[in-house]
C-alpha cells in the first residue's frame, strides 16, 4: 500500500561503480554460474559487504528475480529471465537513444532512475565494440531541462498497471484539487496516459458511475482489490481523451472559434494542432482562426490567457464571460 508522506520509494542514486557488479552478476546468473559475494568481491577487489549490497540492490531496487540457493552456495533466477542478441548500432541509432536517455533524467531521485539506467547500460554493451564514436563527446552536444511536474511515485504506477492488465479493481484515497477534500475511492482502471510529462490514469469511478481522469500524483493510498471487471466493449480511448482538452474533460460539447492576431500566430503555426478536431485558416490580416469542438472550456481558458491581448475568443460566449471575468479580477490586483 502506497500512503501519504512515505519516502521509501525515492532514494539517492547508487554510485556508477555498482552498475558494472550489476551487469558482472547478470552474465553470470545467466550462465548459471551461482555467482556469491566471495566471487564478486575478488572480480572487482571489493569486500563482500559491498558485494552483498550488490545483490541486495539488484532484487530490492531492480526487482530482479534473484534468489540465493544454499546448495549451490549462489545466487540464481527464480524465474526466467529474456535476453536480445548482440545488436550494432549506428552513429544516428547512439544519439537517437542518448536522446531518450537524456529525456528520461526526469525521473532522476525516484525508484524508477536506477531501472532506466541500468537498461541504457545494457543496450550499450549488447552493441558489443560496434560502437566508434566518443559517447562522452556526444552527450556534451545536447542538454535538456525537463518540465516541471509532481513527484512520480513508481510503485503507484507499477500497481496502477498491473490492476489494469489483470482487469482487477482498485481502491484508493484520492484528493481532489479542486475542491482541497480526500475521499474513498473504488475503481476500474482502464488506462495510464502520460500528459506533458505527467501521469493520468482514466478509470470508471464505482461509486459516481463515471469515467473519470484521476492525477496519479494525488493518490493518497492504494489497494489492489482480488476483484476482478471485464473491460466494457464500448469505451473508446481515442474518442475519449480527444472530447476534452489537456486532460480536463466536461459533460457538454462547446464549438470553440480563436483567433490569434498575426504576431502570435507566427509561433502558433509552428506548433502541432491544438485538439484532434482542430481547423485552422490564415485570415486577410495574417492572424489565424482556429476552430475546434471540446468539453472542457475550463482548460481552453487557461491555455488561452497564457497568450494575454494575443488572442481572441470569438465563441462561445460562455468562454468569452468567464475570461472577462477573469480579466476583471486581474484588473482589481493592479489597479
Amino acid at each position: 500500500m502506497v500512503k501519504e508522506g512515505e519516502t521509501i520509494m525515492f532514494y539517492k542514486a547508487p554510485p556508477y561503480k555498482i552498475y558494472e557488479r550489476v551487469l558482472w552478476a547478470e552474465k553470470q546468473l545467466k550462465e548459471n554460474r551461482y555467482p556469491n559475494t566471495k566471487k564478486m568481491a575478488e572480480e572487482f577487489e571489493v569486500t563482500t559487504k559491498t558485494a552483498q549490497r550488490t545483490f541486495d540492490f539488484m532484487r530490492d531496487e531492480l526487482k530482479r528475480p534473484i534468489e540465493y540457493s544454499p546448495k549451490h552456495r549462489g545466487w540464481h533466477y527464480f524465474e526466467p529471465v529474456y535476453t536480445v542478441k548482440q545488436i550494432t548500432l549506428t552513429q544516428a541509432d547512439l544519439v537517437a537513444l542518448l536522446l531518450a536517455e537524456k529525456l528520461a533524467q526526469q525521473y532522476r531521485g525516484m525508484a524508477i532512475e536506477p531501472q532506466l539506467t541500468l537498461a541504457f547500460r545494457k543496450v550499450l554493451q549488447a552493441a558489443g565494440d560496434t560502437i566508434s564514436v566518443d559517447l562522452e563527446s556526444l552527450s556534451e552536444a545536447y542538454s535538456f531541462e525537463a518540465a516541471l511536474s509532481p513527484k512520480l511515485n513508481y510503485e503507484t504506477l507499477s500497481l496502477l498497471s498491473q490492476a489494469i492488465l489483470e482487469h482487477r479493481l482498485i481502491h484508493m484515497v484520492y484528493f481532489t484539487a479542486s475542491t482541497g477534500k480526500t475521499s474513498s475511492r473504488t475503481a476500474e482502471p482502464y488506462n495510464l496516459r502520460n500528459f506533458q510529462g505527467e501521469w493520468y490514469l482514466i478509470a470508471l469511478d464505482c461509486d459516481k458511475k463515471e469515467i473519470r481522469v484521476f492525477h496519479t500524483s494525488r493518490i493518497r493510498e492504494l489497494t489492489l482489490l482480488e476483484e476482478k471487471f471485464t473491460f466494457p466493449n464500448t469505451f473508446d480511448l481515442n474518442k475519449y481523451t480527444e472530447e476534452g482538452f489537456s486532460m480536463i474533460r466536461g459533460s457538454q460539447k462547446f464549438n470553440v472559434e480563436l483567433i490569434f492576431d498575426e504576431y502570435q500566430s507566427r509561433w502558433i503555426r509552428e506548433r502541432p494542432q491544438l485538439h484532434p478536431t482542430e481547423q485552422r485558416s490564415t485570415l486577410p490580416d495574417g492572424s489565424l482562426k482556429i476552430i475546434m469542438t471540446v468539453t472542457a472550456l475550463d482548460g481552453v481558458k487557461r491555455f488561452v490567457m497564457q497568450y494575454g491581448s494575443h488572442v481572441q475568443v470569438i465563441k462561445p460566449l460562455e468562454l468569452r464571460q468567464e475570461i472577462l471575468s477573469e480579466i476583471n479580477k486581474m484588473q482589481d490586483f493592479y489597479k
